[in-house]
């Protein structure tokens, strides 16, 4: 995958509830305190097992800041909120939660994508992805939230098959095809609210 057509792609979308971080290999933008501490007497072992990670398929995370809310429940809840949104329009699109190309009902539909598997191309999704929460996800709606991921997942599909060629005449996914999977149902955060309201008030 070109990272200057990913590049070019993704800063075509501006995203109000989340900002993106892209990386054409796989990194882990999460910094592993673990990891990065020579002096921790497990840093060899989890920096053996970031080492030994697949690197296969769409690595990404989804991640809140510190400053989001004082409730660390209500910023578990927006990173869930985030997570599932760009898991569901992954699905949406065929994939599963690791960027891998898994339903075959899509390959029927649309026969461009039979010919790139012919040629040995992989239709998986690759590289590294940081989703980091913004503010007004909070008080977002969900289907806007899915809506702005979906933009993302669609630069990232535009430009593995325009580098792969034979699908990148495709356009966006507009509606949802029949085979979608349906969406889990989401919990609502007024309830969240109302207690963090009732503590802190």
């Amino acid at each position: 995958m070109s990272k200057n057509a990913v590049y070019s792609l993704l800063a075509r979308q501006q995203p109000r509830t989340f900002k993106v971080s892209y990386a054409t290999d796989y990194k882990h933008f999460i910094l592993n305190h673990v990891a990065s501490d020579p002096q921790h007497p497990l840093c060899e072992t989890q920096r053996r097992r970031q080492r030994e990670k697949k690197k296969e398929g769409l690595w990404w995370h989804a991640t809140t800041p510190a400053d989001l809310n004082k409730s660390s429940c209500v910023r578990t809840w927006a990173r869930r909120r985030l997570r599932n949104a760009i898991k569901e329009e992954l699905q949406a699109r065929g994939y599963d939660e690791n960027g891998k190309f898994v339903y075959p009902e899509i390959r029927k539909s649309q026969p461009g994508l039979l010919d790139t598997l012919r040629a040995g191309n992989t239709l998986d999704l690759t590289g590294s992805l940081r989703f980091h929460v913004e503010p007004p996800l909070v008080p977002a709606k969900y289907v806007d939230v899915r809506a702005e991921a979906a933009a993302v997942i669609e630069a990232l599909i535009s430009a593995q098959r325009g580098a792969v060629g034979g699908a990148a005449s495709l356009k966006p996914t507009k509606a949802r095809p029949s085979w979608n999977p349906p969406a889990a149902a989401q919990e609502r955060p007024r309830q969240i609210f109302k207690r963090v309201a009732t503590r802190t008030g």
